[in-house]
């Protein structure tokens, strides 16, 4: 019996922390207080290069941060992520260059 060939899902890029990602409709999904046809803009904490999955087409990976600019955590005490979605690889891609 022969095993299937060993798959490796692409590294999503390392975007720094601060990064300030402009999310459109389609780009992300899983929130819980905005709909997915929405535009959103985060500021990235981590990238989760861990957390990537196929889904419709697309790679998704999680990414946390904090909601741009209604959150002040550049300027507050530090503070958990209040932001944390499934954003899509290629967006990813495109915010790194």
């Amino acid at each position: 019996m022969t095993k299937p060939p060993h798959t490796s899902l692409p590294q999503p890029p390392d975007l720094a922390a601060g990064t300030l990602l402009r999310l459109r409709a389609g780009d992300w999904h899983h929130s819980h207080d905005l709909p997915c046809t929405a535009y959103c803009d985060m500021t990235v904490t981590r990238v989760h290069a861990g957390v990537t999955r196929a889904d419709g087409g697309h790679l998704w990976v999680r990414v946390t941060g904090h909601d741009h600019p209604t959150c002040s955590w550049a300027s507050a005490e530090p503070h958990a992520p209040c932001v944390e979605l499934m954003v899509r690889l290629d967006v990813l891609q495109r915010h790194a260059r």
